[in-house]
């Protein structure tokens, strides 16, 4: 691919104007020109730190790549190998045939801007970053199965045996306010998914936990989880008796299946694993105070979000590609699906299936009477829905999920949110702020292994917000419905009433400085 091209596929695709807003995000993001590098040496592997290792403009570059670089690994007959670690950053990637950007362990190559994986071309050992909307698309990306597999990141199998689907071990994705980015194809990780910040966005089939059989997907403080017509997530195993939720929407995270802006037009699937569930943390999906899930669509009796098991896809094959489908398998009283939701939780338009007994466990169960067009499937465990929904067992304000190593991986969450802070401050001048605080602390786990977690502050009667900023004279304008402000969003004259837990979604805008990211933050009100 020349550059030329290359600039046709990287800021062609994120300049359009007079898109409808109902086109996904990064349809409509603009970018400002970068630095474009291409491999100087196809077919032979290197660091992505070696300047010398990339052609600008036709000469030898004179710096590596930093996040306001686009990058080209051209085709090649023969493989290679393009390292980076948790030190580069990228903007814009393109990377074709046998050829590989690849990360040294974990997720610490971190990527700003659109990837295109074209045919027979490799990824692994990413994270992302950045204040834009973005995609990520790999062509002819395949799931274990005939003999390939997901590698873990201590092992390194034959590439044949590999599966080009796989990006990452431990995957991070830290977006700044509610910026994006958008998965359009079959992309799964080994272990789990760290939605730290911003909106993951699920078109295709994205899927985790295929080599360590324990990784969940957790969304934290500000994380936004959007699984759109057709998408699909799923763990690659049905099993978890490692006490792991499936998935996690902790305080201040959203679960939705479609956006206000972008509803749906067909099903969304949400397909959990089970195990006999023995103790009330091994749930497929949780959703502690302060959350909120939702569903938008244009037809909510035809377009709905489907909660049901992996054992309900046809040759679904875990992350050495067993087959683990078992489509004719019904739910049985404590074998199949079970949700624990705390948070704003309202439904119109869903369907479940493989449930348990007592299946949906509420942190308030008269919540259920609000639910409209939800139906439940033959395979659930009862025919009655009285008998699959319950009071809620778990702990309704917990904020990580009780393993061994919690240490480390929340480590890996507070580095990254400090790293994106750290960023924010910089080039942001808003810093938009709400009063009164919304958050305390809490110690989980014992001696070494004790970690201080935020989780929701429960008020007992209405409150007044107030919103902060620190640039003078700027407009604030809010909406208490999870959607984005506009210019016809009500304005911040004064403190802001609510009787009721609502998420507050705030933006900031001033002639001159220009918009502030996206601000939002969830109240609790009992």
């Amino acid at each position: 691919m020349k550059l030329g091209m290359l600039l046709g596929v990287l800021v062609g695709l994120g300049g359009l104007s007079g898109v409808m807003a109902a086109e996904p995000l990064w349809k409509v993001e603009t970018w400002e020109a970068g630095r474009q590098l291409v491999w100087a040496n196809p077919g032979t592997s290197g660091e992505i730190s070696e300047a010398s290792n990339w052609k600008e403009n036709g000469k030898t570059a004179t710096a590596p790549p930093d996040r306001n670089t686009d990058i080209l690994l051209p085709g090649a007959e023969k493989y290679y190998v393009v390292k980076g670690s948790r030190n580069n950053q990228v903007r814009h990637v393109v990377i074709e045939k046998n050829a590989e950007l690849k990360g040294k362990h974990r997720n610490e190559l971190e990527i700003w801007g659109n990837v295109d994986v074209k045919e027979d071309g490799w990824i692994h050992f990413i994270s992302i970053r950045g204040d834009k909307d973005t995609y990520f698309n790999i062509e002819e990306s395949v799931f274990p199965g005939d003999g390939r597999v997901y590698r873990h990141c201590s092992k390194n199998p034959p590439k044949e045996k590999c599966c080009n689907s796989q990006i990452s071990h431990k995957f991070q994705i830290c977006k700044i306010g509610t910026k994006s980015v958008e998965f359009l194809s079959n992309v799964g990780v080994s272990d789990e998914v760290m939605l730290q910040h911003g909106k993951c966005i699920i078109s295709g089939d994205f899927r985790f936990s295929g080599a360590t059989n324990k990784g969940a997907f957790e969304v934290y403080d500000g994380g936004i989880l959007e699984i759109q017509s057709g998408g699909r997530l799923a763990p690659f195993i049905n099993d978890n008796r490692k006490a792991v939720y499936n998935v996690n929407i902790y305080r201040n995270g959203v679960l939705q299946a479609g956006s206000p802006e972008r509803p749906l037009t067909e099903d969304a699937y949400l397909c959990l694993g089970f195990a006999v569930n023995d103790k009330p943390g091994r749930s497929g999906l949780y959703a502690a105070l302060g959350s909120m899930i939702r569903v938008y669509s244009e037809n909510p009796k035809k377009a709905r979000l489907v909660v049901t098991s992996i054992t309900s896809v046809d040759d679904f094959t875990d992350g050495q590609g067993r087959e683990v489908g078992r489509a004719s398998e019904r739910a049985d009283d404590e074998k199949g699906v079970m949700l624990q939701l705390a948070g704003d939780v309202l439904l119109d338009g869903v369907h479940f299936d493989y449930l348990a007994e007592d299946g949906i466990g509420l942190f308030d169960e008269d919540v259920a009477k609000t639910w409209k067009n939800v139906t439940f499937g033959k395979k659930c465990a009862s025919s009655s829905p009285r008998n699959l929904i319950a009071e809620m067992k778990a702990d309704p304000n917990s904020y990580y999920h009780g393993r061994g190593d919690q240490r480390s991986e929340y480590g890996l969450t507070m580095k990254a949110m400090a790293s994106m802070n750290q960023l924010l401050g910089e080039y942001e001048p808003f810093q938009l702020k709400t009063t009164p605080e919304n958050t305390t602390i809490r110690k989980v786990g014992k001696g070494n292994n004790q970690i201080e977690t935020p989780v929701a502050v429960i008020f007992d009667e209405p409150i007044e917000v107030e919103v902060k900023t620190r640039v003078p004279g700027a407009k604030i304008r809010y909406t208490t419905d999870g959607t984005e402000p506009t210019a016809k969003s009500p304005a911040y004259t004064r403190p802001i009433k609510l009787a009721k837990t609502t998420k507050l979604t705030v933006k900031a805008y001033k002639k001159g400085v220009g918009f502030s990211p996206t601000y939002t933050t969830t109240y609790v009100i009992q």
